[in-house]
C-alpha cells in the first residue's frame, strides 16, 4: 500500500478506534504517531481534507479557529464545551417537518446542517471544583 494510501487508511481507523468522537489535527498527528504510523503534520491535514471532501470524514469548524473531524455516520448535533473544549454529540434537535416548512415558506432546499451549540459538558458539570477541567476529552 503506498504511503499516500496508508496514512488516510491509518486515520479512519484511529477515528473510528473510540478513543474519542470528534479530532483536531494535532489529535490526529499525535493519534498516529502513538499507532506507529510517523508522518508530518501536512501530511495529516492533506489526508483529513481529503477524507473530509470524499465524505468519508465530517469537518466541523469550531469558533476556537480549530476544525474537528469526524467519523460520517448517522446525522448528529454537538454541543461545544466551552470549559475543556470538548465536542459533545447530541440528538439532531431540528426535525424533517421543521426543514419541509423552512423550504415551504422561503424556496430553498437543505440538504444538510451543523449545529454546534456551545456550553458545559457532563463532566465538566458535575465535576466537584468548576474551575477543574477533566484531564481527557469525554467526547
Amino acid at each position: 500500500m503506498s504511503r499516500k494510501a496508508r496514512i488516510p487508511a491509518a486515520m479512519v481507523r484511529l477515528m473510528g478506534g473510540g478513543e474519542r468522537h470528534a479530532w483536531t489535527l494535532e489529535e490526529l498527528h499525535s493519534g498516529l504517531a502513538r499507532q506507529g504510523e510517523a508522518t508530518d503534520f501536512s501530511s495529516v491535514f492533506r489526508a483529513a481534507e481529503k477524507l473530509a471532501s470524499g465524505g468519508v470524514i465530517r469537518k466541523l469548524l469550531i469558533d476556537d479557529g480549530r476544525a474537528r473531524f469526524e467519523l460520517a455516520a448517522a446525522h448528529h448535533d454537538h454541543l461545544y464545551c466551552t470549559r475543556c473544549h470538548a465536542l459533545v454529540p447530541v440528538p439532531c434537535l431540528i426535525g424533517r417537518e421543521d426543514f419541509a416548512a423552512l423550504e415551504r415558506e422561503t424556496g430553498v432546499a437543505v440538504l444538510d446542517h451543523q449545529l454546534i451549540l456551545s456550553g458545559v459538558c457532563r463532566a465538566c458539570r458535575t465535576a466537584p471544583d468548576q474551575d477543574q477541567r477533566p484531564s481527557e476529552d469525554p467526547a
